[in-house]
């Protein structure tokens, strides 16, 4: 599944679970005329912190996400994570192939 919008907020990277891994969410926001625009949060874990990294808020971009519902303490959770990010093509954030003329 995928997502393209514009990164509202990221996270300071934190540091989870037994395993003590690096963890860092950010919003992204849908890009549409819409008065009220949906967003969603997602999680990047581990080694997939760096996918973030070059990119900042007001940055558009497609993300590719894992999704999975999850059980802990007799609740249920829903985990969103991205495998991939990458410049959403007709950004001007330096990211496309768009040629300079």
């Amino acid at each position: 599944m995928t997502i393209e919008g514009t990164i509202i907020f990221i996270s300071e990277e934190t540091i989870v679970g037994q395993k003590q891994l690096p963890k860092v969410s950010f919003v992204i926001e849908e890009d549409s005329d819409r008065e009220f625009k949906n967003s969603l949060m997602i999680d990047l874990l581990g080694e997939k912190t760096e996918l973030i990294k070059q990119y900042k808020v007001g940055d558009h971009v497609k993300v590719f996400l894992n999704y999975r519902a999850r059980e802990y303490d007799g609740r249920r959770f829903n985990s969103i994570g991205a495998w991939k990010i990458e410049w959403w093509e007709g950004s001007s954030n330096g990211g496309g192939d768009e040629l300079p003329f």
